[in-house]
């Protein structure tokens, strides 16, 4: 008898453990996700990435807002952000150099296309400046400045990124908790490699064009010196 409260003890202990033993796997198996690869919507509030609530087709940036797209595999309750330095890639440094006109707004577009997911090389990320009417849509914004391919609403791929499938599920999504931030071509880096390119060829103009004028300077005076000779000589 006195070996009854023991048993009792070791039963009651047995019984918690398993109890969560399986509350631990039944958690395990509640946090595998599935999710989907698409095109992720982004807006850039107070320093922070704020994943879309609305389709890019449904929402109207003000003027000074950054959107952003980012390509990858998300789950429904969390999105996966671009991989985008703040400190280097802002409203200011995308759309520095942009002015907009009565009724019209200026709105920087980060466009990350992530990794390497089966659909072949994504291409590099890059950030656009759009001055558009102050009722466009982002949707609309999209299409100034890139290819977007839009299907039943959902943005499909940007760039021709991917080049088929829109939105196709994955099981067991994962999510990457923190990414490195990557470089991204700014509208500033087209305008000075646009300079560049015409210095060089200014500089090649001018290596061309004045060795020509000189070429033509000493035929004129040769052509000169050969007449006046010609003359004497008739004359003797």
């Amino acid at each position: 008898m006195a070996s009854s409260p023991l048993r009792r003890i070791v039963g009651a202990l047995a019984s918690a453990l398993l109890a969560c033993l399986a509350v631990t796997g039944f958690a395990g198996a509640a946090h595998a996700e599935d999710g989907y690869q698409y095109w992720n919507y982004f807006h850039l509030e107070n320093d922070a990435w704020e994943f879309s609530m609305d389709g890019p087709a449904e929402y109207q940036p003000k003027d000074g807002a950054v959107e952003a797209f980012r390509y990858g595999t998300s789950t429904e309750t969390q999105g996966i952000e671009p991989r985008v330095d703040l400190a280097e890639v802002s409203f200011d440094t995308v759309c520095a150099d942009q002015e907009a006109a009565a009724g019209e707004k200026r709105v920087a577009v980060v466009l990350d296309y992530g990794t390497d997911e089966g659909n072949g090389n994504p291409p590099q990320p890059r950030a656009e400046c759009a001055v558009v009417d102050q009722l466009a849509s982002t949707q609309d914004i999209l299409g100034e400045i890139t290819e977007v391919r839009v299907e039943s609403g959902l943005t499909c791929a940007i760039d021709g990124y991917p080049a088929t499938g829109c939105g196709e599920p994955v099981k067991n999504a994962q999510v990457p908790a923190d990414e490195q931030a990557v470089a991204f071509t700014l509208p500033s880096d087209d305008s000075a490699a646009a300079d560049e390119g015409s210095a060089a060829t200014a500089e090649d103009d001018g290596g061309t064009v004045w060795p020509l004028v000189g070429v033509g300077a000493a035929v004129v005076v040769l052509g000169g010196g050969a007449y006046a000779l010609s003359r004497r000589n008739r004359a003797v």
